[in-house]
């Protein structure tokens, strides 16, 4: 449909000013639909300007190129900001204000998806910590990575089940659990590049007495001259045995 002059729409907006009558009535007159009067109107006092609106196609996007790269600045520091604040941030950066559903919209196009965080340690970067792994870094840089056994402990329960299933649509999922938990299982292990090189299971929690045993008896027997054995600092880890055993096997060890 051709769109109206701009003499037939100053007409309408004069009319509407000098007489105040109601837009039903301007649409009665002037044989238009009541909508367009009001976006006639609205067009008119909010740009002062009453010239006919681009036709078909797509809005124009609401943010440039400069602004979006603002945009993105602003989701990379405030990663758990909700749609409202970003609206808000970008506002403060930029005077360009948008909506929530605007705002959630240009996120999905620039392929910012709203999901659970990874988190890990504050502490991580404490000035302290970082000082510390660049100190770890250069004790183990220039290790052959095939000397290298990492040495930890897992545990597990043999009552641990899976909580969901499949089932028809109105059933319920059934499955079986033992009645009694019992003790959790405790797996000691030494992993090298190209093997598992010691392993021992243990009913009930790992102590001091029975990791020095895993040590001695299980991996200073696989050790070999100038293999590394890495472990973090637990107490349990530092037992007068266990830099003693390893190092008279001809290994090192580095926590």
């Amino acid at each position: 449909m051709k769109p109206y002059s701009i003499d037939f729409r100053q007409k309408i907006v004069d009319v509407y000013k000098s007489e105040k009558t109601s837009i039903r009535k301007l649409a009665e007159r002037f044989d238009v639909a009541k909508s367009f009067i009001q976006k006639l109107l609205k067009q008119e006092r909010e740009t002062g300007d009453i010239s006919p609106l681009p036709q078909g196609g797509s809005p124009p996007p609401k943010l440039n190129s400069e602004q979006l790269v603002i945009l993105v600045e602003i989701m990379e520091s405030n990663n758990d900001a909700t749609l409202e604040e970003l609206c808000n941030l970008l506002f403060e950066k930029t005077g360009i204000a948008i909506s929530r559903s605007t705002m959630g919209r240009i996120t999905q196009k620039l392929d910012y998806t709203f999901k659970k965080k990874t988190l890990y340690a504050a502490e991580k970067e404490r000035e302290d910590v970082q000082e510390k792994r660049v100190e770890y870094w250069e004790k183990v840089r220039d290790i052959d990575a095939k000397n290298l056994i990492f040495v930890d402990e897992s545990g597990v329960n043999l009552a641990l089940l899976r909580l969901y299933g499949r089932s028809l649509k109105g059933e319920r999922v059934r499955g079986s659990k033992p009645q009694k938990r019992g003790k959790n299982i405790s797996l000691i292990g030494a992993l090298s590049l190209e093997k598992v090189v010691a392993l021992r299971e243990i009913y009930g929690a790992v102590n001091g007495i029975t990791f020095e045993a895993f040590i001695v008896k299980d991996l200073v027997p696989q050790l070999w001259k100038n293999a590394c054995v890495v472990m973090d600092n637990a107490r349990i880890h530092q037992g007068e045995m266990v830099r003693e055993a390893i190092e008279k096997a001809g290994a090192q060890l580095i926590y």
